[in-house]
């Protein structure tokens, strides 16, 4: 005998398998590829959200909609920064339901949700193993919001949505070399914004190569006490740091003001919307403090 209060083994069933079925009105299946396809997720009126490294042939790309039709779709942009595409489909008007920011809690089931095969959605379900965020890719690009779970990413899960127990998405499903994770919605979304007004995602370009040292004693008050900088080893010919006249052998200490302790601030210091701007640099040369201004470029 059951309760008001305490649902049963079939209406959680019932339930999961509802919001695979909501979430797979939005999951369309993505051939770009020699290999089997992959998935994507119908961000809004004709964008759809992929993986960027499944994008093999940016030519030929078709969608297979939910309802059974297939069409072409054209590539709006790509950043392999994040391992995320943007493609523009006709037809591919049922957007997804984000599921609030900040919703996905530790432990909570989600559902990993794919299309890649013409017979329909398949799903895999598992828990929230970690919240984290931001953190740098090692091709460079800076994902503000990330889940693990222990959900299986069958092949062809690639770009399909990760997906709360009332069908919503909580984020996209990417590959990795040590595994997968998902790309929070909220991190995802500003990347379509990104792609939909540039077709790339725009990284500000200093141009040197650098290692982390100690600060000098007699000047790290100065910085604030700040500990260590960057030491210039290299500097790339026809560079915006070429222009500015920093020389090797100069330690970099803020942009802006910000301490610049190591490479990962010396990257969040070149963000996006730095592209193009000047900004003062202050280094340590010749065991002086000296500032220069430097007029950022794009990353290619």
């Amino acid at each position: 005998m059951t309760t008001n209060e305490s649902p049963t083994l079939r209406q959680i069933s019932d339930g999961l398998a509802a919001a695979v079925e909501r979430a797979g009105a939005s999951t369309v299946q993505v051939d770009a590829r020699r290999r089997f396809p992959a998935s994507g997720v119908v961000w809004a009126d004709g964008l759809v959200v992929t993986a960027d490294h499944v994008i093999e042939n940016e030519e030929a790309i078709t969608v297979g909609l939910p309802d059974g039709t297939t069409v072409a779709a054209t590539l709006v942009g790509r950043d392999p920064g994040t391992d995320l595409a943007l493609l523009a489909v006709e037809g591919a008007t049922a957007a997804a339901e984000l599921a609030p920011d900040g919703s996905a809690k530790v432990g909570h089931l989600v559902l990993a949700v794919g299309r890649p095969a013409r017979d329909g959605v398949q799903a895999s379900l598992g828990t929230v193993a970690a919240v984290g965020g931001p953190w740098r890719t090692r091709r460079g690009g800076r994902i503000e919001g990330y889940l693990r779970t222990d959900t299986t990413f069958f092949p062809g899960f690639s770009g399909g949505p990760l997906v709360d127990a009332d069908g919503r998405v909580i984020g996209v499903n990417i590959s990795l070399p040590r595994g997968g994770i998902t790309i929070t919605a909220r991190s995802v979304t500003g990347v379509v914004e990104a792609l939909r007004a540039h077709g790339r995602m725009l990284r500000a370009y200093l141009g040197i190569a650098s290692q982390q040292v100690r600060m000098p004693e007699a000047l790290a008050a100065a910085f604030g006490d700040q500990a260590t900088g960057l030491l210039i080893v290299n500097v790339e010919p026809s560079t915006p740091a070429a222009a500015a006249g920093l020389l090797v052998g100069d330690i970099l200490a803020t942009i802006e003001g910000a301490p610049v302790r190591d490479a990962e601030e010396l990257r969040d210091a070149l963000g996006p919307e730095r592209v193009g701007a000047t900004v003062r640099v202050a280094l340590v040369r010749g065991g002086a403090q000296h500032e220069v201004a430097v007029t950022l470029g794009e990353r290619a």
